[in-house]
Order: C-alpha cells, then structure tokens, then sequence
C-alpha cells in the first residue's frame, strides 16, 4: 500500500506508484484527498458513529491500481486498510514521496512518518520517504531509493519494521551512498512563529548547523541518503522511573486524604 499527507494525487505519490509498478508490485493507494502534512499520526475524529467520506479512483496511466482516497489524515487511510475495511491487508506501507526531509524532531510532527508509525503498530512493515522542497526535489532520485528499500523490506524486513528514508535532491549517480543514522537534535527544516493581530504567521528555514554526528540531517546534507530505524508506541522498560513513582505517590497522598470520606 502507498500514502502520503499531501493527498493522493500529489506529484510525489504518483512518481513512487509508478517506480513500484515498473518492478511488477501488486499496489493499492490510500491516503488522504486533501493535503494533511504536520497532523503527525492523527487519524482525525473519534466521534462514535462518525461517518467518514472517502472516493474510489483509478490512476489514468495505471488502471489497474486502485485509488482510496479519504476525508482524513493518512494515518486514518492506514488503520482502514489494515482493518481489512477495503479487501486484502496490506502487509508493507509505503509512505511518500514527500517534499520536505523529515529529519529529527520533526518526525513527531510529520504525517509521512505519522502513517508510517501507525502502520507498525499494526504489525505491518513501513517505509518513509523524503526528499527536499520544490523547485529543487528530486522525486525520481528518491523513486529510486525507495524501490531498493521496498527491496530489501520484501526479502528480509520483519514484522513492526520502520525505515525513515531521506534522499537528497541529487542525481542518483551523485548521492554518496547510504548511511545508518540517529535522529538529529534538529531537522533540516527550521520554523519560527511571527504573531501578528489576528493570525499566528508561520514561516520555514533552512538547518545546516548544529546537526550533530551520525545523524540523519548531517548525512543528507552530506549527500548521502539517511536511513533511521524508527520504534511505533512502545513501552521503554529500561527507563528507570521509580523516583518520579514515589513523587507522584507521595503528592497524591494528601489529596486522596482530602476526598476521603471521614471514618466514623
């Protein structure tokens, strides 16, 4: 299965159909029908009993991939399609491509990634990937990373699997290889907040500093493609908390004495 956040007609989506079609896939595509980028991995309303609206379509030049596009986020789009909601489970998600990296913390936010952690928390297998922002993106390049990595997750990716993949806007003949990264401190894309009387401005910039070592910013702007191993919702066991256990006991106890009913 293909998604994005950018609807199921963007550019990026339909260039990654296209490559795994030529690799002789069996592909469905679902994902939102509008642009959905930053809602992380929201999958929209929880209402009970809410009715959300989705179309069927074909792609023009691919009559043979079906097209599910819904009135949500794409995680929405996965959760129906791995619910066997539409027919077959798909097994292996693929997310993007999307315009704009999604490197280091950005990932919380980014709804590519956001699919993609939903996916395996399913059990499914997940790519993400990523390249730069228009006028320079390099959806080919990244076309051809993916197809790869599809690869590579069909013959040996294990259940619950998460590849984040970012490629760099380069010929495929100039990329300098694959690196196993860490996410950054920061994302490649910086964002500021500008308040002004009635709206919030937002405005994006670009990270080359302070990127650190082994990591997945440093790596893309160093011309390699980025590959991070990311974990869906887990429980960390190795954390030790029985300090913050004992502070929160410790400041229920008078409260739950305040609510107690008197001993008579």
């Amino acid at each position: 299965m293909v998604t994005n956040d950018d609807g199921v007609e963007a550019p990026g989506l339909l260039a990654l159909v296209r490559a795994l079609h030529v690799e002789g896939y069996q592909i469905e595509v679902a994902g939102p029908l509008r642009d959905h980028s930053g809602s992380g991995s929201s999958i929209g309303t929880l209402d009970d009993g809410a009715a959300i609206a989705y179309e069927e379509s074909r792609i023009e030049d691919l009559p043979d991939v079906r097209v599910i596009g819904f009135d949500a986020p794409p995680s929405f789009a996965v959760l129906a399609m791995r619910t066997g909601t539409f027919g077959a489970v798909p097994d292996l998600i693929v997310s993007g491509i999307n315009p704009g990296h999604n490197t280091g913390r950005l990932v919380l936010n980014s709804s590519t990634v956001g699919a993609a952690l939903t996916a395996v928390s399913t059990g499914a297998r997940a790519i993400a990937i990523s390249c730069g922002f228009a006028p320079t993106h390099r959806f080919d390049t990244a076309a051809a990373v993916a197809v790869a990595a599809v690869r590579w997750m069909v013959d040996h990716g294990s259940p619950r699997t998460l590849l984040n993949l970012n490629v760099p806007d380069l010929d495929l003949s100039a990329l300098r290889g694959v690196r196993s990264t860490v996410l950054a401190p920061r994302s490649l894309m910086g964002l500021t907040l500008e308040r002004r009387a009635d709206a919030v401005h937002l405005r994006r910039f670009n990270n080359t500093e302070k990127l650190g070592v082994g990591t997945d910013s440093a790596a893309v702007i160093a011309d390699y493609v980025a590959l991070t191993a990311l974990q869906s919702v887990t429980s960390d066991a190795s954390a030790d908390v029985s300090e913050a256990v004992r502070a929160i006991e410790e400041a229920l106890v008078p409260v739950v004495a305040a609510v107690s009913p008197s001993a008579e």
